[in-house]
């Protein structure tokens, strides 16, 4: 037995005990894994939308609405964590959610049809939010919350990674019914980490989202977080497909996947140097440079070199603009209410952006796509930095208001 909050207590006690479970490094490591289980859909959604469209002759638009269900999947759970995280048991819940992971990834491998496809990963993304939500909830408890969420990253891009050096040499030998069992097998050992999970997290007093939406410029500013976070979702989706337009390799493609996961953690630390230097709005001008350059280059004929260049920085500037988009909006409102939300949004435009992005290919010409994708970004981010800036350059009126 280890500790009392294992899988086999009956109540949680006080908050202090909890507390002190959350802190162990038992804790705090099964709950990153249970984040890490819960993000795999979302890491390797490109594999999973190429494995759809060659293996089983999807269209681009079917492979993108399947893509497009699982992420709303995601979306539905974990943003409606923020109401349901702190009022269920964590072990039953978390018990379900690996169940019916495990059992939707089996089910996937077993189902050839659009209609099945499309269900069955829409409940692998509800699985995999709620997991997702119960491990950021347990995480948030740690006295070390900042610097945990740094390890999870860390741990998220090395299983990311590992998987694109792994997961296509599975798919070649066992077709994407392999991968969606080898998905299926890691999801079992969440099991694990649910053995010294918690019951229920530190009781806190329960801020409200509603108010928040109350505000125009809050609501501005979550729509332009949107766009971005849809044009990342749809460029992510079809990532190899724009490889394989460019006469790439699975195996040239898959060592540029790997390479660039590790870019995102750079990305996030570079966004914190930039605006140390040219202040909190200077990010936004980057990741807007950035992404356009990323996008042309995507639309050339290219080798492996500026292709992988490509990944790297479509992870980088991803990651700088969701550190800038989580900075920024936290100047726009300081109350923490836009930041639940923010997060909630961004899995929306995970689950919009393969259906909306699909939609736009035309055999393999991918350029009304990019453009598309483009627009959203130049807009999204155009959108927040002027609110920034209206917030920056008013603390006293906005305060007032408040």
């Amino acid at each position: 037995m280890i500790g009392s909050y294992s899988l086999f207590s009956q109540k949680p006690r006080t908050d202090e005990e909890v507390a002190a479970q959350i802190n162990r490094y038992a804790t705090i490591s099964s709950a990153m894994w249970m984040t890490v289980v819960g993000t795999l859909g979302i890491l390797f959604l490109p594999l999973i939308v190429s494995g759809l469209i060659d293996d089983l002759a999807f269209t681009k638009q079917q492979a993108g609405y399947v893509a497009a269900a699982e992420m709303a999947g995601v979306a539905i759970l974990s943003g409606s964590g923020v109401f349901w995280v702190r009022r269920f048991d964590w072990v039953d819940a978390a018990v379900m959610a690996t169940l019916l992971f495990v059992a939707a990834n089996v089910f996937s491998a077993l189902t050839d049809s659009f209609a099945g496809m499309f269900a069955f990963r829409f409940l692998v993304g509800a699985s995999s939010g709620a997991l997702l939500a119960i491990g950021l909830a347990c995480q948030s408890d740690s006295k070390n919350a900042d610097r945990i969420f740094g390890y999870w990253v860390a741990c998220q891009m090395t299983v990311s990674s590992i998987g694109y050096l792994s997961l296509p040499l599975v798919r070649s030998s066992w077709g994407t019914s392999g991968m969606f069992v080898a998905l299926a097998l890691i999801g079992v050992t969440a099991i694990i980490s649910i053995y010294f999970l918690p019951r229920r997290g530190v009781m806190r007093m329960s801020l409200t989202a509603a108010p928040a939406l109350l505000n125009a410029n809050n609501i501005l500013a979550l729509v332009g977080a949107l766009l971005f976070f849809t044009a990342q979702g749809g460029i992510w989706a079809f990532v190899e497909r724009l490889g394989i337009a460019s006469r790439l390799s699975t195996t040239e493609i898959s060592f540029a996947l790997a390479v660039s996961s590790y870019c995102g953690i750079v990305g996030g630390l570079a966004r914190n140097w930039i605006a140390n230097f040219i202040g909190s709005a200077g990010p936004f001008y980057f990741v807007v440079a950035g992404e356009i350059l990323m996008l042309l280059m995507f639309g050339l004929e290219h080798g492996q070199f500026l292709y992988a260049l490509a990944v790297c920085m479509l992870q980088f500037f991803w990651a700088m603009g969701m550190a800038s988009l989580l900075a920024g909006l936290n100047i726009i409102d300081d109350s923490g209410r836009l930041i639940l939300l923010m997060m909630a949004t961004a899995k929306v435009g995970y689950s919009m952006g393969p259906a909306l992005m699909g939609w736009l290919i035309f055999d393999d010409d991918y350029t009304f796509m990019l453009a598309t994708s483009g627009a959203c970004v130049v807009i999204g981010m155009v959108i927040c930095v002027v609110l920034v800036n209206q917030k920056s350059s008013t603390p006293a009126v906005a305060s007032s208001a408040d």
